[in-house]
């Protein structure tokens, strides 16, 4: 069966972050929350399934990753994104955060620089600066209708001695869809200044129609060799609270010392039971249900972008190559970002991710969540207009 992907799930008073947290985060609880990023659909009905059975067995102790939990995640990449991984080279971690901070304290010091590329993901700055290293920032150069590298600009910083760069592949919140020759070109300046790429790739599944996902480390083996790769089913599969993610790591030297954090540590490198029983059978069942998903969220992102150029005109958007996120310019408007913030909250009624959290560059945008029913995502759209920018 079809998943319904219309269906208005009321999620209130379930510890949603994300429709229970609206009065701490906007200062009232009635705005629509298109914030936080996950998805207001029902998963996967293989995953559910999965879950119900396990639950007939009646004791939840200690226990091992299976094979086939590896094997799930060793034949999705293959399926996914033709890239040809070994099941040595997984190791578990319970969110790509964790993943990043776990990478920051195994492979760096207090006070080494440590590269992002804003706007980005904002806990890439607090992985980093919480740990006592230093931020140097490669900013996003913005195009007419997208962001693109500042490969000079980035040369300068890894030639001042960054240990590593946070990379965001597809790219949260511009979201970029990353190309084969740009991620090539930044892999071949971090293995010739000695820079360790980190890569984030957990919206990697959620491409739009007419796009491509490249997994950094799948460009080469010295490259791979260079690099640290974080990906879940938690984004795709809507997974956010079964804490259930993976890292991809070839270079057996690297893997120990993660691992070493992880294991050794930290000891967090087990998870939970239905987090692992979630993943397999999202990455061994579940592919129908995603390619619905994506039909729907090409659908999604064509309705807001007709709407927005037809009936907002003033607001600028970027091509949307990737995840359910649309970044949106309202600069041109010429309010003061918290200004602009108060009036989309109190006279729109809308809960949107604020872009000055992204860093520099993040100013007068917002970043909207389209993983909604289509009713609710209308009805933000209408709200906006209304607001009469």
């Amino acid at each position: 069966m079809k998943p319904d992907f219309d269906k208005i799930i009321d999620r209130r008073h379930t510890n949603s972050l994300k429709h229970d947290s609206c009065d701490v985060v906007f200062g009232r609880e009635d705005v629509l929350p298109l914030w936080v990023a996950d998805m207001d659909f029902p998963v996967s009905e293989a995953v559910i399934g999965a879950m119900k059975k396990r639950l007939e067995h009646p004791v939840f102790g200690y226990f091992t990753h299976s094979e086939a939990f590896y094997q799930s995640i060793v034949d999705w990449m293959c399926r996914r994104h033709a890239w040809e991984i070994d099941k040595d080279w997984i190791c578990f971690t319970p969110g790509v955060v964790s993943g990043l901070a776990m990478s920051v304290q195994a492979f760096s010091r207090p006070g080494d620089k440590i590269i992002v590329q804003p706007p980005v993901y904002h806990p890439f700055y607090y992985v980093v600066e919480r740990q006592g290293r230093v931020l140097l920032y490669n900013k996003l150069i913005r195009g007419e209708d997208q962001y693109f590298m500042d490969f000079p600009d980035l040369e300068e910083k890894l030639k001042s001695g960054a240990k590593m760069l946070l990379l965001c592949n597809p790219h949260n919140p511009v979201g970029r869809s990353w190309t084969k020759e740009e991620l090539q070109r930044l892999g071949e300046l971090c293995l010739k200044y000695h820079c360790l790429v980190v890569s984030d790739e957990i919206h990697a599944d959620l491409i739009m129609k007419g796009y491509l996902h490249t997994p950094m480390a799948s460009l080469s083996p010295s490259i791979a060799g260079n690099t640290i790769t974080f990906m879940a089913p938690s984004k795709t599969f809507n997974l956010a609270g079964m804490a259930s993610s993976e890292a991809i790591i070839s270079n057996p030297v690297l893997r120990k010392a993660f691992f070493d954090i992880s294991n050794g540590a930290l000891h967090i490198n087990m998870g939970n039971t239905f987090g692992d029983v979630a993943l397999e059978a999202a990455y061994t069942h579940g592919e129908a249900w995603l390619d619905a998903l994506l039909e729907y969220l090409n659908k999604s992102s064509d309705y807001l972008t007709n709407f927005i150029s037809q009936k907002l005109p003033a607001l600028r958007l970027y091509r949307h190559e990737a995840t359910y996120l649309i970044w949106v310019d309202f600069s041109a408007l010429g309010m003061e970002h918290k200004a602009l913030q108060n009036k989309l909250v109190h006279e729109g009624g809308l809960g949107f991710s604020e872009g000055s959290i992204f860093g520099p560059g993040g100013e007068q945008h917002m970043r909207i969540n389209i993983a909604c029913p289509r009713s609710v995502l209308e009805t933000a759209m209408e709200r906006l207009q209304a607001c009469r920018f």
